[in-house]
C-alpha cells in the first residue's frame, strides 16, 4: 500500500474517545502547536541566586527611571524584590522591641547547655508559629555568639510571652536571662498558609465562641494568603487579599522595606481589609471589597499654647494628649487662620505636645488657641464596595489621600449584582469588575462623578481572582465551569479540554488558580491544581491565534508576561524562572541542566471502520531539530532525538501494546543522519491492530524538536486476528 500522510487537527481533544478523536490529537505534555504543528516547549533558568522563603503567589516585572530592571516578588511569608540576581526582603515590620518599649527587651535570651534551642522571653510580642523576628544589639549568651543571636530567625513553640529560636551553635552553659540591655527585636507581619487548610487548633474558629483559646467544634476554612501588586512609577504598591495596603519605596540600592499606607506621611482614610488593590487607567488607586469611608472625632485636651518655627506648630496641651505620629486632628477657633484645619501629626516630642506642619508660616504663635478634636477614619467592611483615592490635577495620583472632598477626587461607588467583588481587571479603556456572579464595567468620566459603573453580564462564575487574562483586547478567564471571554460582550469560550480540566480539579483549591500570557506564542495559559493535589501541578493552554487547546504537568504558582525581561517569568519552590529559555529544566543556579520530558500521542484511527486489522510496516518520521544543542556546556557530542512508538489495539477499550506477537518492540529511536536539523530516516516496524496511534517524545537534554507530517506505509491485514 503507499504511504499515508499522517495529518491531524492541531490542538487536543479529550471532550470525546479516543476513537472518536480519529484524526486529532488525544494526549500530551509540555508540547505546544506552531502554525497546526506541535513542538516541544522552551526551557527554563533560574534568575534569583538565593532561594526566596515560603510560596509565591503574586510577581511583577518593571523598569525604573534610572534603568534598573526589577521583579517584585510576594510570598505567603515574605515580600522581595530582585535586581539583577540578587533577591532583598522587603516585607513589612509589624512591630519593634526595645529596652524603651513598654515590653523590654534586656536580657530575653534563655540558653541551655549543648542546645541550639534560645528561649526568647518579651511580653505580649504578638507573633506566631513561623514568625520572623531580626535581633540585633545583643551580646553572646551562654556560648552562644553575637553574630549568632544577631540575625532573622524563624518562630516556634509560640506562647503569648515566649518563643523559641534555633541558632547556628549550640550554647556550652546555661544562662537563665542574657543579651544585655541594647536588644532590638524587630517583629516581621506574620506568615500566611500557603494552601487552604483546615483544622480545629488552637484558636481556630470564630472569636469569643468558647472559652479562650479553644479549638473549633467544626473544622476552619483557613485560606491561602493571596497578594495583589502594582507599580506605581518606581515604587510598589501591593495589599494581602482581606488585609491592609501596603507600599515599597524604591531607592537604588533596595534598601527599604515596605510599610502601611497608612502610615506615610499625609496618607488619610486609607481602606482596610481590602480585597484588592490595582490601578485604574486614569490613575487612580482603587481598592476593592473593603472598609467603608468613616469619619468620627473625639474631644481633644485644652490647648496651653500654640507657637510655631517656620511651617511647624508645637501645641502643648493642659494633660496628656494620647496622640501618635500618623494621627489627624482638627483645629478651630485659632488665629492666624493658618492654624485652623485637618492636619496630621507629624511628631510627639511629650505626652503633652505634638506638632503638625502650617500651609505657610503665619508669622506668630496662635493666639487665642482655641480647641482640637482627634479625628479617626474607620468603616465597615462592605465586600461590594470600591473605593478610589485622589488624583490632584497637577501632581498626578495620590495613593494616601482617600478622603472625598469637593476640591478632590477621592470617593466611592458600589457594585450591585452579586455578594463579594472576587476581583478587578484593567484594560484599554475600562476595569472590568467581577462579583461572584456578575461582570461590570467601571469606566472613568473625568465629571465630579469621577467613575460610572455599568452591569455588562449577571450570569458569569470566576473560579479565583488571578485567572484573568488579555490578549489582543480580549479578556479570557476561567469559570468554576467552563472559560469565559470578553471583547464587548461575554461569550463561552468553546473548549476541546472542558471536561478534561473542570471534572478533574480541586475546586476546594481552586482560590490558587491563575492565569497568565505568554505572548511570543499567542498564548493563555492556566495553572490549576488536579483533583488528587491541594497545590497547582497543571496547566491548560489556550492559543488564541489558532483558536486551539493543550495542556500538561508543571507546578508553578505565579507568572508575569514578557516586559522589561525579554522573558515570561514564573514562580517555584524559591525561584523565579526565566521561561523559554534554553531548552531544558534547570533548577537551581549552577546546577547541571535535566530533560523535560514532552510528547504528543494522537487519538486511535483504523481502516474501514476497524472492521479490517491494520498492518503497519514503516514510520517515515519528519521531525525538526532546529535550536537543539550539538554539544554539552563541557564539549561532549549530543545527538538529538526524539522517540516514535506507534502502538496498535483491536477495541476501543482495550491497553495499547507497544510489541507484536513475536514480541518484537514497536518504539523506535528517530536519530538524526547528516543533520541536527533535519531528520531523514525511516523506521521499520511490524504493528498488527484494527486501530493504531501514533506518539512522539523525548526526554534528553539539549533537544528541541517540531513534528512536520509523518508518514506511515499501513495496509489491510485481514479480518481475522
Amino acid at each position: 500500500m503507499a504511504l499515508k500522510k499522517l495529518v491531524f487537527q492541531p490542538g487536543i481533544n479529550r471532550d470525546r474517545s479516543n476513537y472518536s478523536s480519529e484524526g486529532s490529537w488525544y494526549s500530551c505534555d509540555k508540547i505546544r502547536f506552531r502554525q497546526g504543528y506541535p513542538e516541544k516547549i522552551g526551557g527554563w533558568t533560574p534568575i534569583n541566586f538565593t532561594a526566596y522563603a515560603g510560596t509565591a503567589s503574586s510577581m511583577i516585572q518593571y523598569g525604573t527611571s534610572d534603568g534598573n530592571e526589577l521583579i517584585s516578588v510576594a510570598t505567603n511569608e515574605k515580600n522581595y524584590i530582585i535586581k539583577g540576581t540578587d533577591l532583598n526582603d522587603i516585607t513589612p515590620i509589624r512591630a519593634t522591641f526595645t529596652t524603651s518599649t513598654s515590653s523590654s527587651t534586656d536580657n530575653c535570651f534563655k540558653t541551655t547547655d549543648e542546645s541550639t534551642t534560645v528561649v526568647v522571653t518579651i511580653t505580649g510580642h504578638g507573633a506566631s508559629n513561623g514568625d520572623y523576628v531580626t535581633f540585633s544589639g545583643s551580646a553572646a549568651v551562654g556560648g552562644v555568639t553575637a553574630a549568632n543571636l544577631n540575625k532573622e530567625f524563624k518562630i516556634a513553640n509560640v506562647t503569648s510571652n515566649t518563643f523559641e529560636i534555633t541558632v547556628a551553635a549550640a550554647a556550652t552553659s546555661t544562662v537563665s536571662a542574657g543579651g544585655g540591655t541594647s536588644i532590638v527585636a524587630a517583629f516581621q507581619f506574620g506568615v500566611g498558609n500557603a494552601t487552604t487548610q483546615y483544622g480545629y487548633g488552637w484558636s481556630a474558629g470564630a472569636w469569643n465562641r468558647s472559652t479562650w483559646g479553644s479549638a473549633s467544634e467544626t473544622p476552619v476554612d483557613l485560606p491561602p494568603r493571596i497578594t495583589f501588586q502594582d507599580q506605581f512609577n518606581n515604587d510598589v504598591i501591593y495589599n494581602i487579599q482581606d488585609s491592609d495596603i501596603f507600599f515599597f519605596e524604591y531607592d537604588a540600592n533596595i534598601t527599604n522595606r515596605a510599610v502601611k499606607l497608612n502610615t506615610i506621611v499625609n496618607s488619610r482614610a486609607v481602606p482596610e481589609q481590602v480585597g484588592k488593590v490595582m490601578f485604574a487607567a486614569s490613575g487612580h488607586l482603587l481598592a476593592l471589597s473593603c472598609t467603608s469611608f468613616g469619619r468620627s472625632t473625639t474631644a481633644g485636651q485644652s490647648i496651653s499654647s500654640i507657637t510655631r518655627t517656620g511651617t511647624t506648630a508645637t501645641v502643648t496641651t493642659g494633660s496628656g494628649h494620647g496622640l501618635s505620629v500618623y494621627d489627624w486632628v482638627e483645629f478651630d477657633g485659632q488665629a492666624p487662620s493658618a492654624y485652623q484645619g485637618e492636619f496630621q501629626v507629624v511628631s510627639v516630642p511629650s505626652s503633652t505636645t505634638f506638632t503638625y506642619t502650617l500651609p505657610y508660616d503665619p508669622g506668630g504663635s496662635a493666639s487665642p488657641a482655641g480647641t482640637y478634636v482627634k479625628v479617626v477614619y474607620s468603616g465597615t467592611l462592605d465586600p461590594m464596595l470600591i473605593r478610589f483615592a485622589n488624583v490632584d490635577a497637577t501632581t498626578g495620583p495620590q495613593p494616601t489621600e482617600w478622603k472625598p472632598e469637593l476640591t478632590n477626587s477621592a470617593g466611592f461607588i458600589r457594585v450591585k449584582q452579586g455578594s463579594q467583588i472576587i476581583t478587578g481587571f484593567r484594560t484599554r479603556q475600562e476595569v472590568l469588575i467581577f462579583t461572584d456572579i456578575a461582570l461590570s464595567t467601571l469606566q472613568f468620566l473625568g465629571t465630579e462623578e469621577v467613575f460610572a459603573i455599568q452591569e455588562i453580564s449577571d450570569s458569569i462564575n470566576i473560579i479565583a481572582p488571578k485567572v484573568v487574562a488579555e490578549a489582543n483586547n480580549v479578556v479570557y478567564w476561567m469559570g468554576v465551569d467552563k472559560f469565559f471571554a470578553y471583547d464587548g460582550r461575554v461569550n463561552t469560550l468553546p473548549c476541546t479540554l472542558k471536561q478534561y480540566v473542570f471534572e478533574d480539579m480541586n475546586k476546594e483549591n481552586g482560590f490558587l488558580n491563575f492565569a497568565g500570557v505568554n505572548s511570543e506564542f499567542n498564548e493563555i495559559i492556566w495553572f490549576y491544581c488536579s483533583s488528587g493535589s491541594n497545590s497547582i501541578n497543571r496547566y491548560v493552554i489556550y492559543n488564541y491565534e489558532e483558536k486551539i487547546w493543550y495542556y500538561g504537568n508543571l507546578t508553578r504558582t505565579a507568572w508575569a508576561n514578557t516586559g522589561t525581561i525579554k522573558f515570561p517569568l514564573a514562580t517555584f519552590n524559591g525561584y523565579v524562572y526565566k521561561h523559554e529559555d534554553g531548552k531544558d529544566n534547570v533548577v537551581a543556579p549552577g546546577d547541571s541542566p535535566t530533560a523535560i520530558e514532552a510528547f504528543i500521542e494522537s487519538g486511535d484511527m483504523g481502516i474501514e471502520d476497524g472492521d479490517s486489522f491494520v498492518l503497519t510496516k514503516r514510520v517515515i518520521p519528519d521531525v525538526n531539530f532546529t535550536n537543539s544543542d550539538t554539544a554539552t556546556a563541557q564539549g561532549a557530542a549530543l545527538t538529538p532525538e526524539v522517540q516514535v512508538t506507534v502502538g496498535v489495539r483491536n477495541f476501543p477499550g482495550a491497553a495499547n501494546s507497544t510489541s507484536d506477537v513475536v514480541g518484537n518492540t514497536l518504539s523506535r529511536d528517530v536519530v538524526t543522519t547528516a543533520s541536527v536539523d533535519q531528520y531523514t530516516n525511516q523506521i521499520f516496524v511490524r504493528a498488527r491492530g484494527r486501530q493504531m496511534n501514533f506518539k512522539i517524545a523525548s526526554e534528553d537534554v539539549g533537544v528541541q524538536w517540531q513534528l512536520g507530517t509523518t508518514r506511515v506505509d499501513f495496509r489491510p491485514d485481514g479480518r481475522r486476528g
